[in-house]
């Protein structure tokens, strides 16, 4: 009987700190332009991802062009106080969530074509 309600609490508790807390984290991200590059720094106390769109330098995909008709075209996770550049020819546009972020956006975030973000707990 212990054995079950320790792992029900182990259970439990894994699930109250999901890896990604539905958090919006645009405010812990600085971002920097110069050179025709922009620096994405992490300036809180847990890893984010950061989501960008713009005149890209790699890419034809504008804002607004990204999965499932999204804003955002671009993604990069950025541990504690590291951090990410991007390539640009101009205009670029970003957000940020709380946690980590895999290949595409299925079940990480939510986007709107006018660039508001959905952070998903997962």
């Amino acid at each position: 009987m212990r054995l079950l309600i320790a792992a029900l609490l182990f259970v439990l508790s894994f699930n109250v700190h999901a890896k990604n807390p539905g958090e919006g984290a645009q405010s812990c991200v600085n971002a920097s332009s110069s050179g025709g590059k922009v620096t994405f720094t992490n300036n809180c106390g847990v890893k984010v991802f950061v989501l960008w769109c713009g005149d890209l330098s790699y890419s034809k995909k504008k804002c607004g062009d990204g999965p499932k008709g999204g804003h955002y075209t671009q993604s990069a996770n950025i541990d504690v106080g590291d951090e990410s550049v991007a390539t640009v020819k101009g205009h670029y546009e970003y957000n940020a969530c709380k946690g980590s972020i895999g290949f595409g956006n299925d079940g990480y975030y939510e986007d709107s074509s006018s660039g508001a973000v959905r952070c998903l707990a997962r």
